[in-house]
């Protein structure tokens, strides 16, 4: 017999109680759910329809305790999965599904609520058969709620099958007056955004979605002609603080610069400016030059923006970069705000968008759009035989105007139109592949002649994508991005030039520059309506020169634009008022007398302007006037912050730093605050007292171990070390650096406050302390941070001994006479007995005469 497999009575009669204890648990469970969970029963079928289902709803809020106003979420979803006929999940779900809401005084508040995914009419489902939308109860005391559904058929080409009503489960929930401190609430404790002292990078962890407000994607810049309608496409990035000092953190190598020297003499080499787009962190830049012959397509690289590390360099050619709604439904459902149906399955909604970096290639007369995996470069995504058009960002629509006489998709030619990629057969598939791209027009109308018998392009798509802008010259029309139909068309009464139209970011207006009345105009892309003008700059005859579209930005408030007689000016978007103008820098190197912004690459971040001032970078003289510069600007009052000098042109703007190329010598630069370490050690003197000394440290890629130097001196600090200043590197600048706080900790745990202490132009500091206890300590040096550079501390342990005591002079023994005392008695001693011989002679005289 195998004792393995022997079981005494006792176990059997334990496992038997176990086995019915369990068994009486579940029937127990069973029924309190039963008796719980409110149930339809299945109506009887009708002729030609299927038997009817049972469905059962349920509902629940988070939340159980709110405060009064705040938001509740609320879930609600029904069993079965609303099917068709053949089982095939249901694209429309259920619908009808109404909820009530039970106040604490008894009263109801009962409606239709909407799906907060947007994509559904008021009481429908998803396709799934759930809903959630947002509460926001009015008053304190116990609440509950419930939902009821109608019964309802749901019928494909197979046949029809019947659903049931229900009534969901009620309930129950607490409000209180007041605010309740949760993270589904108010992010509560995770609300947090990061000390501006304390550095970061990405990937950002999706808990901290608060992290939304200081961070964010730059896809690239726009002109009248761009590729992509996105919130940074028209130089503002609205998330973020930008560098308030020129500190440069790292430099990368771009493109081959500065003056050639010998028998070209002050002759530069060329530096086209590049595109720079940043997505996740990464900064992806154009590279020039890199055109294999015979091909369309060059090379970019890619670079970590907080560190300037290169992380690849790959074949392709990059514009901008676009973000893809991440599934299937999520790219189908952006096209039903502007009026197109989704198919696609509801349960796949979700709120991811994928990076892609956009450009186009042309391969034997075919263009071809390309969307590149922005982690890796590789090309995920392709479409052929595409028109130009306007990509809207965060959609896979986009809108377009071509010319009568094209030479890529001559189906087109003449017609304004809308494109839907997810109407592109295989567009989902991220494998390399030519899909149609002709295959995603989902709109066509006739495009309007010009007086000058030319058609008009694509302009503008106001930012609610409602209207799409065409035109040309001094002639505009605008269009319904539902429909085609045609709005309103504007012809002005003044000559236009080229690039002096600006469609407004995130605003839905646009400016056209009247050079003879040396003002700027803005209209409605909604309406084509005339809204104001700006007043007469004509006064500054160097400001009525060209400008063009990278010399202006906006914030929603105001319009910023630089012009070439060395001012920016600010105007009210309400009003077109004038708000300030900043101070020109006088310069003997330019025709006007001042350093010009002249197709100055303009970005804002944060508050702050960054402008290029200096004579064109397309149009270069010989020799380059000097001390082309990148300006900071306070946007609120006009007045300049800091200066860099070098050229650097800004093309990008996010997450706390500017990226810019120099025109002076082909480098790309990336400004903002950098990393630093802080040294400490600790060494008794003579005499009981200590000296502290140590370092502050920059550790940015662009010039590692070199000193931490305060932010009123980082212009010139900067100047010397990148920018070859002459007159600085025949006398390097001797700065301040930064302070250092200084702290004791005793071994009782005693905290001494040492004070603040500031390093030198070497980045070296010290400091004498003496303790008035002995015993062992830890020192520690604390650098809190600048607007320059991120904090960093460090530590040292020491013991320090109490001083060491002088050795005591001997003292003299009471009632023993000292070497001079001796001195006395010898002498009086000597005296006395020459007085007593003296005595002694004079006796014996008298006895012997």
């Amino acid at each position: 017999m195998n004792t393995n497999l022997a079981i005494n009575a006792s176990e059997i009669r334990g496992c038997k109680d176990a086995f019915f204890a369990v068994l009486l648990i579940l029937i127990f469970a069973i029924g309190i759910g039963m008796a719980f969970v409110p149930t339809a029963k299945a109506q009887a079928g009708v002729t030609g329809v299927s038997t009817g289902e049972t469905t059962v709803g349920y509902i629940s809020v988070a939340p159980t305790l709110i405060g009064v106003g705040q938001q509740l979420t609320v879930n609600t979803w029904v069993f079965p999965l609303p099917t068709t006929y053949d089982n095939l999940p249901n694209w429309n779900g259920f619908y009808g599904l109404t909820v009530t809401f039970t106040r604490p005084d008894g009263t109801k508040d009962t409606f239709m609520p909407t799906d907060g995914t947007g994509a559904y009419k008021a009481g429908e489902m998803q396709a799934l058969g759930a809903l959630y939308f947002y509460y926001a109860p009015s008053m304190a005391g116990n609440w509950s709620v419930s939902f009821t559904l109608p019964a309802q058929n749901i019928t494909d080409a197979a046949g029809t099958v019947y659903y049931a009503g229900c009534t969901s489960n009620t309930f129950y929930f607490t409000v209180q007056t007041a605010a309740v401190l949760a993270g589904l609430l108010n992010g509560y404790p995770w609300a947090q955004l990061p000390n501006s002292n304390v550095y970061w990078s990405y990937p950002i962890d999706a808990n901290n979605r608060e992290w939304g407000a200081i961070s964010g994607d730059w896809t690239g810049v726009t002109s009248t002609m761009s590729t992509v309608n996105s919130p940074t496409q028209l130089r503002w990035q609205p998330y973020g603080s930008g560098p308030s000092t020129p500190h440069i953190v790292w430099t990368n190598y771009l493109k081959e610069g500065g003056i050639i020297g010998g028998a070209y003499k002050t002759i530069s080499y060329d530096v086209p400016m590049s595109t720079i787009v940043v997505m996740d962190g990464m900064a992806y830049v154009a590279v020039p030059n890199t055109t294999p012959v015979g091909q369309s397509f060059g090379q970019f690289r890619c670079i970590n923006e907080a560190t300037g590390q290169v992380m690849y360099q790959v074949n392709g050619t990059i514009t901008n970069g676009i973000h893809l709604p991440g599934n299937t439904y999520d790219q189908a459902s952006t096209a039903i705000a502007v009026g197109e149906t989704a198919t696609t399955l509801a349960s796949s909604y979700g709120s991811y968008q994928y990076p892609y970096l956009w450009g186009t290639v042309t391969i034997n007369g075919v263009v071809y759009w390309e969307y590149y995996d922005a982690l890796t470069g590789v090309l995920v995504r392709q479409f052929n035989n595409c028109a130009s058009a306007r990509l809207i960002d965060g959609t896979v629509l986009a809108f377009g105007a071509q010319s009568y006489t094209s030479t890529t998709d001559t189906a087109l030619d003449g017609y304004v139109y809308r494109w839907n990629m997810s109407t592109v057969v295989g567009f989902v598939t991220n494998v390399v592949g030519a899909y149609n791209w002709n295959l995603g027009i989902t709109w066509k109308v006739p495009l309007p002649l010009t007086i000058w018998g030319t058609s008009p392009a694509i302009f503008a798509v106001s930012p609610d994508l409602s209207t799409v802008v065409v035109g040309t010259r001094n002639q505009y029309w605008g269009y319904n991005a539902n429909t085609g139909a045609l709005l309103w068309n504007l012809t002005v009464n003044y000559p236009i030039t080229s690039n002096e139209e600006i469609p407004l970011a995130q605003v839905p207006d646009f400016l056209i520059f009247d050079s003879v009345a040396s003002t700027y105009h803005c209209y409605s892309e909604l309406t084509g309506a005339l809204l104001w003008t700006t007043p007469s700059f004509a006064s500054s005859p160097w400001a009525t020169t060209w400008t063009v579209y990278y010399s202006e930005t906006n914030d929603l408030n105001n319009l910023y634009i630089a012009f070439p007689d060395g001012s920016m000016r600010a105007y009210s978007l309400a009003t077109g008022d004038l708000i300030w103008t900043s101070t020109p820098f006088a310069s003997t190197e330019y025709a006007n007398n001042a350093v010009p912004f002249v197709y100055a690459g303009v970005v804002m971040e944060g508050g702050l302007i960054y402008g290029y001032a200096g004579y064109s970078t397309s149009y270069q003289l010989d020799p380059l006037p000097r001390f082309n510069m990148l300006v900071c600007i306070n946007a609120t009052t006009g007045n300049v912050k800091w200066t860099l000098n070098g050229g650097v042109d800004t093309n990008a703007a996010a997450n706390g730093y500017v990226i810019g190329q120099s025109i002076d010598d082909g480098y790309l630069y990336c400004i903002g605050k950098g990393q630093t370490s802080t040294s400490v050690t600790a060494q008794q003197q003579d005499g009981g007292s200590v000296l502290i000394q140590g370092s502050v440290l920059d550790q940015s890629e662009a010039q590692p171990n070199t000193p931490a130097i305060c932010d009123a001196n980082m212009s010139v600090w900067m100047d010397y070390l990148h920018m070859q200043n002459s007159t600085l590197l025949n006398n390097p600048p001797k700065c301040i650096g930064v302070p250092v706080t200084l702290t004791a900790v005793d071994s009782s745990g005693t905290t001494v406050s040492l004070g603040t202490v500031t390093s030198n132009y070497q980045g070296n500091y010290e400091f004498q302390w003496t303790p008035t206890t002995p015993g062992m300590y830890t020192i520690y040096a604390n650098f809190a941070g600048t607007n320059s550079y991120f904090e960093s501390s460090a530590s040292t342990g020491a013991t320090f001994a109490a001083a060491a005591t002088p050795a005591p002079t001997a003292a003299p023994i009471s009632g023993l006479a000292t070497t001079s005392d001796l001195l006395s008695y010898v002498v009086v001693a000597i005296v006395v007995i020459i007085i007593a011989i003296a005595i002694v002679g004079a006796l014996l005289l008298r006895k012997h005469p």
